[in-house]
This record gives C-alpha cells, sequence and structure tokens, in this order.
C-alpha cells in the first residue's frame, strides 16, 4: 500500500524532475543574459544619440556666435573695395590732370620755333593715334547685351564677341574706340575672367556698348556689311542675344590709360663747330 501511495503523491520519477529542474534554471539564466545584453545595447544606442545631440548642439551654437563675425569680415571687405575703387578713381583723375597740364607746357615750350611747332604737331598725331588723347567726334555706338535667359551661363556676350565687333569697327575706318567707357589702344586686351569680361583688367558689364569715332556714315556702311554684323544678327534669332548699332552725332572718348614706355633712344645732340659732341 506504500508503494501505492508514493506512486499517486509522485508520478514524475525524482531524477526526471531534477533534471527538468535544472533546465528551467538554465533557461532562466539564459533569458537573464538576453535581457542584460538588450539593456547594454540600449544603453549604448542612448549614450551615442546623446554624444551626436551634443555635438550639433554645439556645432550649431559655434555657427551662431562666429555668424556675426562673418558678417562683419564681409562687410568689412566690402567697405576696403568700396573705399579703393574710389582711391584708384581720385588717382585717375589727378593723372588725367597733370597729362594735361605736362601737355599744356610743352606744346607753349615747343611754339617758340618753327621746328618745335612741327615737333609739337607730330606728337599730337601719335597721342591721337596711341589714345593718349581724349577725342571728340561723329561716329558709330554698337550696343551688345545678354539674351533675357542667361542666368544659367549661356547665351551671354563673350570677350570674343566684343574682340570681333572692335576689329570690325578698326577695319571700317574707325580712329578711335572705347568699350563703356575704356578706350582702347594698340596694347589693349579683351579677356574673359569667369562670367565677368576685363579691358585692359577693368571689369565691364552688360550692355557693352561699343562706342567708334570717324566718319559715321563711312563706318556705319562699312560695319552693317562685315561678317562681323552677319554672325550677330544669326544670334540674335539662334540664342536671343541683343544686338544693334546707331550713327551718333557727337561722342566723346575719354583717353586711354597711361602707356609704358617700352623702347626709346636719345635724340642726338648738335654738333659742334669742332666736329666734337
Amino acid at each position: 500500500m506504500s508503494l501505492l501511495v508514493d506512486l499517486s503523491a509522485s508520478s514524475l520519477d525524482p531524477g526526471y524532475a531534477e533534471a527538468a529542474a535544472r533546465r528551467a534554471e538554465a533557461a532562466a539564466g539564459r533569458g537573464s543574459d538576453a535581457a542584460t545584453t538588450k539593456r547594454r545595447h540600449g544603453a549604448g544606442l542612448a549614450v551615442g544619440a546623446l554624444a551626436a545631440t551634443l555635438l550639433i548642439v554645439v556645432a550649431a551654437v559655434q555657427a551662431h556666435v562666429r555668424a556675426p563675425d562673418a558678417a562683419r569680415t564681409r562687410a568689412d571687405l566690402i567697405a576696403s573695395v568700396g573705399r579703393q575703387t574710389r582711391a584708384i578713381g581720385d588717382l585717375s583723375r589727378q593723372v588725367t590732370q597733370l597729362r594735361a597740364a605736362v601737355a599744356r607746357l610743352r606744346d607753349a615750350s615747343l611754339a617758340g620755333s618753327t621746328s618745335g611747332a612741327a615737333l609739337s604737331a607730330q606728337i599730337g598725331r601719335e597721342e591721337l593715334a596711341s589714345g593718349a588723347l581724349p577725342v571728340n567726334g561723329p561716329g558709330l555706338r554698337v550696343t551688345l547685351n545678354d539674351a533675357p535667359s542667361s542666368d544659367s551661363g549661356r547665351n551671354r556676350v563673350l570677350d570674343r564677341d566684343l574682340q570681333a565687333v572692335v576689329n570690325a569697327l578698326w577695319a571700317a575706318g574707325a580712329e578711335a574706340v572705347a568699350i563703356n567707357g575704356q578706350r582702347l589702344s594698340a596694347q589693349s586686351a579683351i579677356r574673359q575672367a569667369g562670367d565677368a569680361i576685363l579691358v585692359d583688367f577693368t571689369p565691364i558689364s552688360a550692355p557693352y556698348r561699343v562706342e567708334a569715332i570717324g566718319d559715321a556714315v563711312a563706318v556705319e556702311t562699312g560695319f552693317a556689311s562685315s561678317p562681323t554684323a552677319a554672325r550677330l544678327r544669326s544670334y540674335t534669332q539662334l540664342y536671343g542675344l541683343r544686338f544693334d548699332y546707331s550713327r551718333q552725332s557727337l561722342l566723346r572718348l575719354p583717353a586711354a590709360a597711361g602707356e609704358t614706355l617700352h623702347y626709346a633712344r636719345p635724340l642726338a645732340e648738335p654738333t659742334a663747330r669742332g666736329g666734337k659732341r
């Protein structure tokens, strides 16, 4: 009877019960380790997110603090450029006035003799040809401008377009040429620098006015029949560039920038009676 009582009270063998208990404990341990690992990963992600947020906040604060300094630096640079531009303009006007004064004194000194007057006239012709003197008279004005939809950098007037116009005007008989008030000489250069066009290192902007002094009828006729004018007319139809020209009864062109003397030779001194100099 005691055996029957034991079987009814404990139907599972003690060895099986002990093994089941060990398996339950092992499973509980693994669950605890997994939970610990998950907690560690969560903590790591939280720390990383906090560090990234802190870095972004610090960068934003530094950018906000430095923004006024950058704005002040830019404003200072703009003001400095403006001052230097005005100073250069003042110096250029002084140079023009001094050159005119020197020319008047030279002509007054040479006017005392026939040879001096002839030399003064020759100097005047050379100065006119080199662009050293301001000139006025009838002529032709050619206007070039970018296409209305040239924001993307396309369909703009290029330096080679202005070069072609200037060469066509010279070939048509122009005696003096200027682009946006910049007088051209034999040493002038028209270059492209990014989106800007430079005439003798001076930037100019659209619209571009090319003014040429000469026989207005002859210059207009010669320019209108040139290949350059025909090509620019086709550009207006194909790309939307704006191009026109008109005869002018009076144009005023300034003197060119100071020329640099590259070659010179002294005049021979008068020969003395004894054959010595």
